[in-house]
């Protein structure tokens, strides 16, 4: 399975937090997955950092690309061509995070696995999201 994690579940897994649903850190670590992590959840992270909002255990984000590479996850860049289908990705009444419908969106059109606790996002099964909770 190809999975995409998004931002909550990719700090989750690099802080080995709890928080992860045990159906998620079970698809995590099979080493039959391929674990994918975009450069909006990079973006996020650190614009989140330099807004002091957030701190993940003294890691700084400029390094989180090496570490990522290191550990074996596939690195996504989001793409013109995705940015433009968010155009196509309906507007849901619970859920107006910009940095999850891109992941949303590229999930989709990538027929990735998002693997996200947000509840709000099983809202978009409709539009093809495979999500893992």
């Amino acid at each position: 399975m190809n999975i995409l994690l998004d931002t909550c579940s990719l700090i989750w897994t690099l802080t080995d937090s709890k928080e992860l649903s045990i159906r998620a850190r079970t698809a995590i670590v099979n080493p039959q997955n391929v674990i994918h992590v975009s450069s909006v959840s990079i973006m996020e992270i650190s614009v989140k950092h330099s807004l002091g909002k957030l701190s993940i255990d003294g890691l700084e984000p400029v390094n989180l690309p090496f570490l990522l590479y290191e550990k074996g996850v596939a690195l996504l860049n989001f793409e013109p061509f995705e940015a433009a289908e968010l155009d196509r990705l309906p507007s849901k009444k619970d859920h107006r995070d910009p940095f999850d419908r891109m992941l949303v969106c590229q999930a989709i059109y990538r027929n990735l696995t998002l693997i996200s606790s947000d509840r709000a996002l099983a809202a978009y099964r409709d539009d093809g999201l495979s999500l893992i909770g």
